[in-house]
């Protein structure tokens, strides 16, 4: 099984603290104050998960810029994770990170385009902070230019970074198969959502895999709402035979899934199943726990930066998948 990479947040997890007060002290910072006792603990952890602590030599004050470039952006969306990460990486790199949100308006979208290509940036990571595919990069200055989290719509030779949502989904229904649950049904998002449809996708074919019918009842559009996804739940939980597992396209529809199951009176794992997918901090919140698999907003966020900083790694494809990891928890 490929090695995840360890985060800034596992190391906060281990050690109960949180994630910006590890950031501060792996990268020297004292806008935060800590003891040494917590900053020894931080040092000695991310030693001992093998985290890579940075190593750069800087000289004089100036550093090679690489420009970010996304649709839109809050700070509430799973999506800051990879904008988080490719920032971080790019300064271990010895690159400044200049982040630009054009809120979806195309004017201040060249505009940017203007700015980055008479600012000397040395690169380009354009992105979408949900999966989708683009039209081809119009207006775009001719600098090394990675996508992330989307990709053309057009065969391209630009590199693509996106998450294996197809497998991701595939990964959560074979587990729950594993375990010895047949009548898994799943609550999607949006129907236009890319990331839904290949989880779906993911979901179908490891039911053929496993010569397990798909009853169509069994699949619903809980919208990415937690209202919809309690709802929908409901629905499900009526039908002759009741799902023994529910498969959820997001740990937050899980959490209106987990409302509906108490209502009837039911309980987790023992009458029925949950799996979510995004594996936010919420999944090890609720009770019982949320199995997960990991949307890796991290590594894609890390990937992007390294194409463009050219680190020596394997031949770039022009579509590079991030696979999740399945967190196995209380609800399956």
């Amino acid at each position: 099984m490929r090695k995840k990479k360890v985060t800034m947040g596992d190391i906060a997890t281990a050690v109960g603290v949180s994630q910006p007060t590890v950031s501060a002290i792996l990268n020297g910072s004292d806008s935060i104050k800590v003891s040494d006792a917590t900053r020894i603990k931080v040092l000695n952890k991310a030693k001992e998960l093998g985290y890579a602590l940075k190593q750069t030599v800087r000289h004089g004050n100036t550093h090679p810029r690489i420009a970010l470039v996304v649709n839109s952006l809050n700070m509430h969306d799973p999506f800051i994770n990879a904008i988080s990460a490719a920032k971080t990486r790019s300064w271990e790199l010895d690159y400044l990170l200049v982040v630009f949100d054009f809120e979806e308006d195309e004017e201040m979208k060249q505009a940017i385009y203007s700015e980055i290509e008479e600012g000397n940036y040395q690169g380009l990571i354009f992105a979408s902070n949900t999966p989708k595919s683009i039209s081809p990069l119009v207006g775009a200055p001719a600098i090394p230019t990675v996508m992330l989290n989307c990709f053309c719509e057009t065969p391209s030779e630009i590199p693509a970074v996106v998450a294996a949502d197809f497998l991701g989904g595939y990964r959560a229904t074979n587990y729950l198969i594993s375990q010895n649950y047949h009548y898994i049904a799943m609550i999607t998002g949006e129907s236009w959502s890319e990331s839904s449809i290949q989880r779906q996708k993911g979901y179908q074919q490891a039911l053929v895999n496993a010569d397990i019918p798909s009853h169509p009842d069994w699949i619903v559009e809980g919208n990415w709402s937690v209202k919809q996804s309690y709802l929908e739940t409901l629905k499900l939980l009526e039908l002759t035979p009741r799902p023994d597992a529910i498969f959820c396209a997001s740990d937050l529809m899980a959490v209106g899934c987990y409302q509906a199951i108490a209502k009837k009176g039911l309980t987790i794992p023992n009458d029925i199943a949950v799996m979510g997918y995004d594996n936010q901090l919420l999944a090890s919140e609720l009770t019982p726990s949320l199995s997960s698999i990991d949307l890796p907003y991290d590594e894609m966020g890390r990937k992007a930066v390294e194409l463009i900083c050219k680190v020596p790694m394997e031949e770039a494809l022009p579509l590079i998948k991030i696979e999740g990891e399945l967190y196995v928890r209380e609800s399956t």
